[in-house]
């Protein structure tokens, strides 16, 4: 593989501005706006992984409503669901997602099904001309993920996965920080994504085809902040994974190591593990380090804070900024009043990238991205 030309600060600086107002105007140009102040019905299907998005966010949002739930799985037991601060008398509850997409006359959609049904799900909603809003990976096979993107393109909706971490403080000012050029170019980015295993694990965790991967579930939290904090896209991959703690779930790796040639010529690598004991004082131990041509930066999610040790010697922790909220930002740009925290384009190659990686640890063999 050649190598990459020298990159300076300022033509760093200028590409990551142009990239982001890019995919912005892309973005801005492409939706369907909903502009005529009414009420933005609201359907959840299934109940895996961060349902809580939704509906924690809902009671808070004007003009919103949790209309539909479809369960998640035949004979789901769903008392819980007037248990939310979301749901009213009008919210009604469905067998199937398809009675409730063809019944209802929905403008979102929460997709939140085992991992390998999502892309199928979303799709469908997509076909329909609903928004979609859907925990990730956006697909677990690289055919469900072109299927996806071709229904989100040809429909014209609003597409987005459930990466929350990017509205995180410690990410807001790592990302803010970065991008004025406090460290100056990205050379090499570490990320780390540790989590707690707990008593057991949903069923589809047991094999591959059901689960889709670690890299796709846990690893691509650390692979977005990565990219979306510094600035630097990912142009090949190497990666290795296995399981070694919990046999009972072997289509689950429990840890993983990635490394990556980044768009400037920079390195970048990530660990990831369910291996965070029990009694840990969090359930995950996110990290990011970036560092750079004129300084390092560090954010911890235990403690909530990021560091700065630039060239000319200071050091300093950041000053935090208040979360940002996914759901909010998703239904602010279906009003026209802003972009997602997470765009389609960026939601489909994310994906990509985790799911190249995933071919790359099979393989045991890099992978051009």
């Amino acid at each position: 593989m050649s190598e990459s030309s020298p990159v300076s600060r300022r033509e760093f600086l200028q590409s990551a501005a142009t990239a982001s107002l890019a995919r912005a105007t892309s973005h801005a140009s492409a939706q369907k706006k909903i502009t005529d102040g009414r009420v933005i019905r609201t359907g959840l299907i299934g109940r895996d992984g961060h349902y809580d998005i939704l509906l924690n966010s809902i009671p808070r949002l004007k003009n919103v409503e949790w209309t539909a739930y479809a369960k998640g799985e035949s004979g789901e037991d769903t008392a819980w669901v007037r248990k939310q601060r979301a749901w009213t008398q009008k919210t009604r509850v469905y067998e199937h997602y398809q009675e409730m997409l063809q019944k209802e006359r929905l403008d979102v959609v929460g997709v939140c099904l085992p991992f390998y049904q999502n892309a199928g799900a979303a799709t469908e909603a997509c076909g329909r001309g609903i928004n979609v809003i859907s925990e990730k990976p956006a697909a677990t096979t690289l055919a469900d993920l072109a299927r996806l993107e071709q229904a989100v393109r040809a429909s014209g909706v609003l597409y987005s996965i459930m990466l929350d971490m990017r509205g995180m403080p410690i990410f807001q000012a790592a990302r803010k920080a970065v991008h004025s050029g406090a460290i100056g170019e990205p050379v090499l980015v570490s990320g780390q994504k540790s989590y707690v295993w707990g008593d057991r694990r949903p069923w589809y965790y047991r094999q591959r085809t059901t689960y889709g991967g670690t890299i796709g579930w846990v690893g691509i939290h650390a692979l977005d902040y990565m990219r979306w904090v510094s600035g630097q896209d990912y142009t090949r991959v190497a990666a290795w994974e296995g399981n070694k703690a919990h046999p009972q779930y072997p289509g689950c790796e429990d840890h993983a190591g990635l490394l990556f040639q980044l768009s400037n010529g920079g390195t970048a690598v990530c660990n990831l593990d369910f291996l965070r004991p029990k009694k840990a004082p969090s359930h995950g131990d996110s990290r990011l380090r970036i560092a750079g041509s004129e300084g390092v930066l560090e954010a911890f999610e235990v403690g909530s804070r990021v560091n700065l040790i630039r060239s000319k010697g200071t050091v300093a922790d950041l000053p935090l900024p208040s979360a940002e909220d996914l759901f909010s930002m998703f239904i602010g740009a279906l009003r026209g009043e802003g972009g997602p925290l997470v765009s389609p384009e960026d939601s489909f190659s994310i994906t990509r990238v985790c799911l190249m990686a995933r071919d790359a640890a099979d393989r045991g063999a890099w992978v051009a991205l």
